[in-house]
């Protein structure tokens, strides 16, 4: 076969299979090809002599796929020809305009195995020495090529697998259970299919190997041997030089053959189970321990581990890019798809961000800390110093969703200590700073005037406006908000410095009505109550009684939780008179001090999707203002260190926290600052506030805090969100989703999600979910864990049109019911569009 008529049978089959090809050609080696390629129903577009022209038609044609009611255009296929290297990096694709063509269906010519040597042997293998000759002595083109007299010399192996190309060849008896069966069954196959090994590979089988089943062992072994061997930059070890392996004229043979048995989806699987075989039978991780340099592809698990130390190892010389590149070498390894692997990569990735931040925050911070004031703005600042917050949250939460976290123990100790460090280091400066000026400082906004400055002027005007209570959300989680509501409306997000200390029932007494001016606490038996004036706030009831006094039938309060248990219609008429409703959540604080560090680091995330959903619930039904704020934020730590915990000053202390007493000190004390009430702005009978040094407690126990004076803990998000339009959901879709089995039997269920329907450029946002049954009470036991699709704030996955995603669910540690079901759910309005019932095989 020449290699245009290859090409010519080649890409309908991809076509066929994938509806969009997009063809990176950097060798500009198939231009004339192209030009006249035909295939039934598909359209050729080249972006050859423009790219914003190529680009709206592959568009235009795109949508008549999708939309059109003409059968035809909706079965037709697309070839995008670019006359160009894809590109390697993450960011290079960003900038790709054809690369989501690629993503929805397939990219052609961007490996070695699609490029024109590699192809040219895979159309004529019988030619494989003449073509080696070629391209060493030349740069032969298509027609030169073409002009090659193809002979089939295989015709048994062509009957049995449809091919003659070695890489294919290889693949398909190796990894593809049905097409090796052929070889069995069709008389002669096998005799021919050893003669075509020897002359392609220089395999030969060894000892008495006469079954099919013997010579396929000893293949899979040779050529995944011969991968490592030729892919090593120096000798292999000794123990291991007898095994046999190819020459390195085969090696590019070896190297497609292998490439296509770890990309293919049909034989992905049967590459895992060969190569654990192959690794465990010849003790590869053993015999390569003192090998400093493994090489680049990642042919066995023990590989993927390899580079995973080494990562570890620039980290702790401090050489961060070359860590950084070896995640993005190892970004598309078959043996981090799995899911267990996947998870610890990307809590290593987690890691690596924050390190990043924290040295460019260390770097900077001391030349920024002037004042009080602008201690808070450059806190509060897009990628300030609350960064080092947000990262820290993130790499903690990828840290508990990894199930197998240990391999990165040195990592993790390396990223917490230096939390403490930068975070104690500014921690210092801002108490210091706090004790020179007062607290709040001029000209940052008070939370005492949230209401009287964001919400009241709109009930005015009679607007409806939701108005988000939510306990402990800290500054850094409710830019992560912001962030994902920007695309529902116009988002504003201030910082805003809450009454002290920072605790839940002052707090929440300050974001109500006329706190500005009339906040203070009193003493009532012997405890210090939040009060607007002469009336004392001690209660959530207490502070919605009062809402209800002033507004009435206007006013209504739920919690998150009503809102998330129930399609949104059901609240539709409900909702219709009501200008304010206020949605209350403990979640951030109950998470964090009911269910211990571990679990709390692992969901406290979570709030963020589930406050970003009903934000978008609300909007479907006319509530074109939200507003959010929080009582207080936090400090999450890993542990509170024995020295940490200091002791009480004397004194007549009427309230004692963990992070701060209240009273009158009768003496200073190690390790505590004492400041007069009025300097931190508490009114009312309170003589003064003691609180500790740093992130020092008073007691020991848990690693959540709040009750203090810091910025994590005394600036809370203010988000003002004015919905753009009327919102509605997404439509319906048809969503799949796939596991390999009908049972699991790991705590991380890898499943394969994809989607049709999909307009072009819209991608659709979705909720990964496990229940523990199929009723509508059932509760949730698992979500979507960290991976490329989900969004780091809102734990929603992200779906391509056309494209299957992959998405590790994680299962709850203390779930053992009999089934799960998964869902695939419309984050906006609740809806179901996609649901898999899966049996826990867990203890079998």
């Amino acid at each position: 076969m020449t290699l245009s008529g290859f090409l010519q049978k080649r890409l309908p089959e991809l076509l066929s299979e994938r509806r969009i090809v997009v063809w990176y050609d950097g060798e500009r080696a198939f231009q004339e090809f192209v030009q006249s390629f035909s295939a039934p129903a598909c359209t050729v577009v080249s972006t050859a002599e423009s790219t914003l022209k190529a680009r709206r038609q592959a568009e235009a044609i795109y949508r008549k796929m999708n939309e059109s009611d003409n059968p035809v255009e909706a079965r037709a296929n697309l070839l995008i020809y670019v006359p160009r290297p894809r590109g390697t990096t993450s960011e290079a694709r960003r900038c790709d305009p054809f690369e989501v063509f690629a993503v929805a269906g397939v990219a052609f010519g961007d490996t070695e195995g699609e490029r024109l040597a590699s192809l040219a042997r895979q159309a004529m293998p019988e030619r494989i020495d003449e073509i080696n000759r070629l391209f060493a002595e030349g740069s032969p083109g298509l027609a030169f090529l073409d002009r090659l007299e193809s002979v089939r010399r295989w015709p048994l192996l062509r009957e049995a697998l449809g091919t003659e190309s070695p890489a294919e060849v290889i693949a398909l008896v190796l990894c593809h259970e049905e097409r090796a069966r052929r070889i069995e069954e069709l008389a002669g196959s096998l005799a021919e299919l050893r003669r075509f090994l020897e002359t392609e590979i220089g395999f030969r089988p060894v000892g008495r190997a006469r079954s099919w089943a013997k010579v396929r062992e000893q293949l899979g072994t040779y050529i995944l041997f011969s991968e490592f061997a030729l892919d090593l930059p120096s000798a292999v070890p000794d123990a291991l030089m007898a095994i046999p392996r190819a020459d390195e004229i085969h090696k590019e043979q070896i190297f497609s053959a292998c490439e296509r048995t770890r990309t293919a989806t049909d034989l992905r699987e049967g590459y895992l189970h060969l190569a654990s075989r192959v690794e465990a039978e010849l003790r590869l991780a053993e015999l390569t321990e003192g090998l400093n340099d493994i090489g680049s592809r990642d042919g066995f698990a023990f590989q993927e581990r390899w580079h995973l130390r080494r990562l570890l190892e620039f980290v702790q010389q401090g050489d961060l890019p070359a860590a950084r590149a070896i995640l993005d070498r190892q970004r598309h390894s078959v043996w981090r798809d799995q899911p267990d692997r996947a998870l610890l990569w990307m809590a290593a990735e987690r890691c690596l961000s924050f390190l990043g931040t924290a040295e460019r925050i260390n770097a900077a911070w001391a030349h920024q800390a002037g004042n009080l004031c602008q201690m808070v703005n450059a806190y509060a600042q897009p990628q300030g110093w609350a960064e080092v917050d947000r990262q820290q949250r993130l790499f903690e939460h990828g840290v508990a969703n990894s199930v197998v976290s240990d391999d990165i123990a040195p990592l993790v100790d390396l990223c917490r200590q230096r939390y403490r460090e930068v975070t104690w280091a500014i921690q210092e400066r801002f108490l210091a700073r706090v004790q020179e000026e007062s607290w709040p400082p001029e000209g940052v906004l008070r939370q005492t005037q949230v209401f009287d400055r964001y919400i009241a002027p709109l009930l005015q005007e009679r607007g409806k406006v939701a108005f988000f209570l939510a306990d402990a959300l800290r500054f850094e989680m409710g830019c992560d908000l912001a962030e994902a509501l920007s695309e529902i409306g116009a988002v504003e997000i201030l910082a805003a410095a809450s009454v002290l200390p920072a605790s839940t029932s002052y707090g929440m007494a300050a974001l109500m009505p006329n706190a500005d001016g009339t906040f203070k606490l009193v003493d009532v038996e012997g405890d210090f109550f939040p009060a607007l004036g002469t009336r004392v706030l001690k209660s959530s009831d207490e502070r919605m009684r009062l809402l209800k006094e002033r507004y009435g039938d206007r006013f209504l309060d739920l919690t998150l939780e009503e809102l998330l248990s129930r399609p949104i219609e059901r609240f539709r008429s409900r909702l219709a008179s009501v200008d304010l409703l206020v949605i209350r959540t403990q979640d951030p604080d109950q998470i964090a001090e009911n269910l211990g560090g571990w679990r709390a680091r692992k969901y406290l995330t979570d709030v963020i999707g589930e406050m970003a959903a009903v934000v978008r619930r609300l909007a479907t039904v006319g509530f074109s203002n939200i507003v959010i704020s929080a009582d207080h934020g936090h400090v999450m730590v890993h542990e509170i260190a024995p020295g940490d915990v200091v002791g009480k000053p004397p004194g007549e202390w009427m309230m004692a926290k963990r992070r701060s007493l209240l009273g009158r000190a009768l003496a200073a004390g190690p390790g505590v600052v004492i400041l007069k009430a009025g300097h931190v702005g508490i009114q009312g009978d309170p003589d003064e506030i003691c609180v500790p040094v740093g992130f020092k407690v008073f007691s020991a126990g848990a690693s959540y805090f709040h009750e203090g004076i810091s910025l994590q803990e005394a600036l809370v998000p203010v988000i003002v969100v004015r919905v753009r339009g009327s919102l509605a959901g997404q439509g319906r879709r048809e969503i799949s989703v796939r596991y390999r089995s009908d049972r699991f039997t790991s705590r991380v269920i890898g499943l394969r999600v994809e989607c049709s329907g999909l307009d072009f450029g819209e991608p659709i946002r979705v909720r990964v979910e496990a229940y523990e049954g199929t009723s509508a009470k059932a509760s949730i036991v698992g979500e979507a864990a960290d991976c490329e699709a989900r969004d780091e704030r809102t734990h929603e996955v992200t779906l391509q049109p056309g494209a299957e995603t992959q998405v590790p669910v994680l299962i709850d540690p203390d779930f053992s019911g009999p089934k799960v079901e998964i869902r695939i759910i419309d984050p906006q309005t609740g809806v179901i569009w996609a649901r898999c019932e899966l049996r826990n095989a867990l203890l079998e």
